[in-house]
Order: structure tokens, then sequence, then C-alpha cells
């Protein structure tokens, strides 16, 4: 992955995605899978039991493996595409498989591999484009109760108003909102993953890594003092640059790359603005502080650092 340089993705056909379907209640699910004789009608829309849905969705997925493994014959590879019994996972909802699907319609991804990394509000898969290049899909999980605890991160912010409430609003604002920070922030140069397109609750940005291995974590690395500046200036920069705290910054999601650190879960990223921006930023500075003193090395005061990056 190139950082601090836009690489030639098909952007286009992304960002007429992202057009077409970034506003709320706007995407027409009727359209997305292509007409055929097999076509996937949903005949229980008003009240679904479990068991319609669930052979909903395999209908879904068989018919969206059919087309991802008929994208990996033209490339002539061997990838086991869409495991059917991961896309059975519930991350998968109708809807999820729906948008991917149109992804690969308009050739923003060719296929999608299997998961790369979980956790309790998203799952990350391994994708490629129509070129090769690698892929993070991020899929926040529409059935996790977790996000209500994200409303400190929304409530203050000026970017973000009006909140619906509602689990499933909730998790696509929370999608948007990694998908706006991640841009603000890799256009400040800020060496994170270039966003390619948010649709609903599926974020979808570089990969970070090699042949769907994400690099490693700090926290997975050895580490030295440099690792530590590049840190900190990841931290003075996005306040700087980018007018943003990180909020959720840890030895946890700043990768170690040949280039340098690259950081990365920009969702509870907050706009400078925020009522608790002074807090969220002492915690960041705090958490790196705190881990590479862990890791035997002598490094600055926090509260030097903090008058720094806000001077």
């Amino acid at each position: 992955m190139s950082l601090g340089a836009k690489s030639k993705v098909n952007k286009t056909s992304a960002d007429e995605l992202n057009d077409e379907v970034i506003e709320e209640n706007d995407l027409d699910l009727s359209e997305i899978i292509d007409e055929s004789e097999d076509s996937i009608t949903d005949e229980s829309e008003d009240s679904p039991t479990e068991e319609s849905n669930f052979e909903l969705r395999g209908k879904l997925a068989k018919k969206m493996n059919i087309r991802l493994a008929g994208k990996a014959r033209e490339q002539k590879t061997e990838k086991d595409v869409f495991d059917k019994n991961k896309v059975l996972e519930a991350v998968f909802d109708k809807s999820t498989v729906m948008i991917l699907s149109r992804m690969i319609n308009n050739g923003i991804i060719s296929y999608v591999n299997g998961a790369v990394g979980a956790g309790k509000e998203s799952q990350m898969y391994w994708a490629v484009d129509p070129s090769g290049q690698d892929l993070a899909v991020k899929i926040y999980l529409v059935t996790t109760s977790n996000f209500k605890k994200r409303y400190p991160y929304l409530i203050g912010d000026p970017r973000f108003t009006r909140i619906k409430r509602g689990t499933r609003s909730l998790v696509e604002l929370w999608a948007k909102k990694e998908f706006r920070n991640l841009s603000k922030s890799f256009n400040s140069e800020i060496p994170c993953p270039e966003p390619i397109t948010v649709v609903k609750n599926i974020l979808l940005m570089k990969f970070v890594g090699t042949n769907g291995v994400p690099s490693p974590t700090l926290v997975e690395s050895e580490v030295n003092y440099t690792d530590y500046e590049k840190s900190i200036e990841i931290i003075s920069d996005l306040y700087q640059k980018a007018e943003l705290v990180h909020a959720d910054l840890s030895e946890y999601n700043i990768f170690k790359t040949e280039n340098g650190p690259v950081v990365f879960d920009f969702g509870s990223a907050v706009d400078i603005r925020h009522p608790k921006t002074k807090e969220f930023l002492e915690r960041d500075i705090s958490n790196i502080t705190r881990f590479f003193v862990k890791r035997g090395l002598t490094v600055d005061n926090p509260i030097d650092v903090f008058k720094r990056v806000t001077k």
C-alpha cells in the first residue's frame, strides 16, 4: 500500500456507487441483483421469519458466490472465493450481501476472500479489485448493541448534528463517520489506509499488508524510539493538519510497516471542536506513552507532548 499519494484505483466507480447510496434510505435493493431465471424475491418482506431470512441469505450467497467464482476463473486463480459457510455468517445479512454484489457489478471489487480480523463491532475481509490490488472490506455488525456506547463520540461532534436512534441507523452513521475521518486524514497526508467508499454498513479501503496478511501492529512487533517518535507525530499531525483526535489510539490500532507506523480504526475520531477533545487527546498520548515505557524505552513527558501538540 502506498501512503501519501493516491493510487490508481477505480475511484470513478466507487464514487458513483457512493453518490448513489450515501444518503440514508435511498438504495433500491431490487436493482442490486441482476435479473435472471433464478432471480431472488422475498415474499415475506413485511414479517419475514427466521427461516425465510436464512433461506434468502443462502440464495443470495449462492448467487454471489457463482459470480465471484466466475471472476476468479477469468483471472485464472484457484482462490476459495467467498466460502459459503463464511457468507452465511450473521454479518452477511440480506442488505450486506446485496451491497457487496453491487460493488462487484460496478467493478469496484472482483472477489472477496476470508476474514482477516474480527471484533465486537465489525469484521474485516480481504478483497481484490479488478487490477489485482488488495482491498480491505470492513463490515460493521448491525446486530450488535455495542454501538450504543459510541454516542459520546458522536454527540458534540459538529459534523454530526442529526443522530437517529436505532442500532442500524447508528451503525451506518458510524461507518460514514469512519470514512470521513479516514478521508480527511489521508488527504492531510497522515499514514493511514486509503479510503475507497462507504455504503451503509460497509467501508472499503486499501489493504495494509501482503497477500491477505495484515501488517503487524505495534503490540505484535519489536519497537524502537523511532516508532515512538512517529506515533507521536501521527497524533500531532492528526490534530494540527486534519483537525482530528483519534480518541481510541493504542498499540493495537497502529500497524508497523516497512515505511513506518500506519494508524487505523478511525471510527471514534472526533473533530477538535468536540467538547471532550482535551480528554480524548490526553488519553491517546497516555496510551502511547504507557506502551513504549512498558517496552523499556525512555520517552517524553506526556504533559510536554500535549503542550507541543496543541500549541
